[in-house]
């Protein structure tokens, strides 16, 4: 696809579709359920103390997906309800769309700084919907959208070094090592270090086989 190629679809992807995060309490209380009471991401995707999460802490969520550069639920692709084998009237006709994750495009450094055009990118799946490839699906188009739309030039993501899947994940989309918090993370007795990666705009269009502007 050339650089000024538009997909018939920005907010979808092969499987997925991406939406915002409304403000409601069908989101927050997946998003409580399903993400932050979830006690294998508690483990392997956040340094956060291990506890139950309240109510509070899905709005907050939420409200966190708000302020960022990009917010998103990924839900399933949506499949048309037939009757009588025949095909819907309009797009209108779907099924409900099934959330089973979020991602986010942040500045860490704050919004003082987006002329550096550096952003950190975070993402989270429910449980039953890991190992189905539905992960590196959505960092996929996540770094599609930012190199291609957002105008940005680095986006960086980390994780732990006990977590060999999202290594060997990150590592397999292309992402680049940079290096390493050594044992900043304390895991059932034991430090861990944390394992920074990142993507620049030239490598994603080496990947992508996109002209370079």
């Amino acid at each position: 696809m050339a650089s000024t190629d538009v997909p018939e679809h920005i907010f979808r992807s092969k499987r997925l579709l991406y939406r915002a995060a409304e403000d409601n309490e069908e989101d927050k209380a997946f998003l409580q359920k399903q993400i932050l009471n979830d006690h294998t991401i508690q483990a392997m995707s956040t340094a956060r103390l291990a506890r139950p999460a309240h109510k509070r802490s899905s709005e907050e969520f939420v409200r966190r997906f708000h302020d960022a550069v990009l917010g998103v639920m990924i839900c399933l692709q949506p499949e048309y309800q037939r009757r009588d084998d025949t095909k819907p009237s309009s797009d209108t006709e779907t099924f409900k769309l099934t959330p089973i994750g979020h991602l986010s495009l942040f500045n860490i450094l704050g919004q003082e700084t987006s002329h550096h055009r550096n952003l950190t990118l975070g993402i989270s799946l429910a449980p039953g919907f890991r190992g189905k490839g539905y992960g590196g699906e959505a960092i996929n188009w996540a770094l599609d959208w930012a190199f291609r739309y957002a105008g940005v030039h680095r986006v960086g993501l980390s994780t732990f070094s006990y977590n060999e899947n999202a290594l060997k994940l990150y590592r397999k989309l292309g992402f680049v090592e940079e290096g390493r918090e050594r044992e900043a993370i304390y895991h059932l007795r034991v430090w861990h270090d944390v394992v920074s990666f990142s993507m620049l705009e030239h490598e994603w269009e080496k990947l992508r086989e996109v002209e370079k502007i």
